[in-house]
């Protein structure tokens, strides 16, 4: 105490720079993979190499068959990295609903369902990642929509409320376990801000403005979700939780973003391919809007 330090040569202190944990997050959504299609063994291909995990934002299936999920399995088999999935609208079609989750954990996809992950880097960066697929029921009257009426309004009430009570006790289950940076993906959408070009007759159907309740109650660094064709990509809830629409027919191509604590995200990669290509095409007169 009180003598000068002195600096011995070749021991001098080593000087540590704290860094911002971070993570880098592939994201799709909305493939909408047929028994038929022709599955991208190059998509894939190199995407752990600038991303530490991939997250689907359901709808990897068309008719929620298990023949589509097989195609999909055989997409994610060669990812060396974690897969974190909802469940869409169209995979929700299909009555296996086991069948099918075993078949992608085959593939080291994990679905989840009112469920989180707390996934370590190699780093020692604590990732949160929590997932449902949610449900319509709409904005409400200020951004113009005026929703179905009667008993089907009632019951899809009932259900975004029950979603939200869901998304809710998730939240705060993964928030207990204190991670350095909280992720959530859902199929549906939890704000107008991402909805584009949507019409407003059909805001019911892609959203509701409870699940955007609830993630502003807690603190997330970033949501991302699908199901919205004609949306766009970047939103943020009314409380400023940054929201990305990764649906397939707006980005166009595997998304990956730099995450760190504090909601910041930016872009960490260029684009990359589709994971699957259907194959042949429509026969014409017979095409539908998958969503």
């Amino acid at each position: 105490m009180g003598q000068d330090a002195r600096v011995v040569p070749g021991m001098e202190p080593v000087v540590t720079h704290q860094t911002t944990p971070f993570v880098r997050v592939a994201a799709i959504a909305d493939i909408h993979i047929r028994a038929n299609s022709v599955e991208r063994t190059d998509a894939l291909a190199g995407l752990h190499e600038v991303a530490d995990m991939l997250i689907v934002a359901g709808d990897i299936t068309d008719m929620g068959r298990i023949a589509e999920v097989e195609v999909a399995a055989r997409a994610f088999d060669p990812t060396p990295m974690p897969i974190f999935a909802v469940l869409g609208n169209h995979d929700r079609r299909g009555l296996r609903r086991m069948a099918m989750r075993k078949t992608l954990a085959r593939s080291g996809v994990q679905l989840l369902d009112g469920e989180y992950r707390i996934h370590t880097l190699p780093d020692g960066t604590r990732v949160g990642v929590a997932g449902t697929t949610g449900t319509g029921g709409g904005f409400g009257p200020a951004h113009g929509e005026p929703g179905p009426g009667g008993r089907l309004t009632r019951a899809m009430m009932i259900k975004a409320r029950r979603e939200a009570a869901r998304l809710d006790a998730v939240l705060t289950a993964m928030e207990e376990e204190e991670p350095d940076i909280s992720l959530l993906v859902t199929h549906f959408s939890p704000t107008v801000s991402t909805l584009g070009a949507e019409p407003p007759l059909k805001y019911w159907m892609l959203g509701n403005a409870g699940l955007g309740e609830v993630i502003d109650r807690h603190h997330l660094d970033l949501v991302i979700h699908g199901h919205a064709h004609l949306g766009n990509e970047i939103g943020e809830t009314p409380g400023g939780t940054p929201v990305r629409n990764v649906a397939a027919p707006i980005v166009g191509h595997i998304m990956v973003y730099h995450v760190e604590p504090g909601r910041r995200v930016t872009y960490a990669a260029g684009p990359r391919p589709g994971i699957a290509e259907p194959e042949p095409a429509p026969v014409a007169g017979n095409e539908r809007t998958a969503r």
